[in-house]
């Protein structure tokens, strides 16, 4: 399962959003709604690295 991990500065303000899955993979978006869209994705394709387009 993918999951969508917050990515702050030393100030604590969230400055982009990081999706992660096992076995492995990240990818990181400045907002968090291509975040969910991304994980999404990810998960409808099996947990797999989601198609573009």
């Amino acid at each position: 399962m993918a999951y969508i991990a917050e990515r702050k500065n030393r100030a604590g303000e969230v400055t982009s959003y990081q999706v992660k899955w096992r076995p492995a993979g990240t990818e990181r978006f400045d907002d968090e709604p291509s975040a969910e869209g991304f994980r999404d994705a990810g998960n409808e394709a099996g947990r797999q690295w989601p198609p573009a387009g």
